[in-house]
């Protein structure tokens, strides 16, 4: 063989070498094989919702961690308020970013002295706006006025603590990267 032709058959095993992995990925990427790295526990909601800045004024200005309560206060919403309660707690040195916040459109049917961490809110307008979070859940806002997370209640403790233990986990990632609050 010709010192040309072993040049040229060099140059395209290394084209080659380096084409192979690309298209390899293209193909991958392109058939959604892959799923990106998440580091959230809770549900994402893409697009956040946003509160706007009227509603945003009527709130607490730290973080939020809040629940919405339509009607009775049964088990899985005593657990949820008391996961809100012990994840104010949990936090620390840095429970003075965030508010846990229950949001109803009147009186609730649980006595809020047992998780006294949690503020009460009366706000239909509220309500309103979180109508497109699933219902029974934890939500997280920020002090701009986005809703970006949520979690599910559950009536079992055990469960519910899980969930907290979630939240509580996505809370400090949030409060260490975040400037605001």
């Amino acid at each position: 063989m010709s010192s040309q032709f072993r040049a040229r058959i060099a140059l395209v095993a290394v084209i080659i070498a380096f084409a192979i992995p690309v298209i390899i990925a293209k193909v991958v990427l392109d058939n959604h094989w892959y799923q990106g790295g998440v580091t959230n526990e809770g549900t994402m909601l893409v697009p956040p919702i946003e509160l706007g800045d009227t509603l945003n004024q009527t709130l607490p200005a730290q973080w939020r961690i809040g629940y919405v309560v339509h009607g009775n206060c049964e088990a899985q919403c005593q657990q949820a308020l008391y996961a809100l309660n012990q994840t104010d707690i949990a936090l620390g040195r840095e429970s003075d970013r965030v508010q846990p916040i229950v949001v109803s459109s009147g009186d609730i049917e649980f006595s809020l002295e047992q998780v006294p961490m949690v503020q009460h809110l009366t706000n239909a307008e509220l309500i309103d706006a979180l109508a497109d979070l699933p219902p029974h859940r934890i939500f997280i806002s920020d002090p701009l006025g986005n809703v970006i997370l949520h979690y599910e209640t559950f009536a079992d403790e055990t469960a519910m603590r899980a969930e907290a233990k979630s939240m509580l986990s996505d809370l400090r990632k949030l409060l260490k990267l975040s400037k605001i609050g």
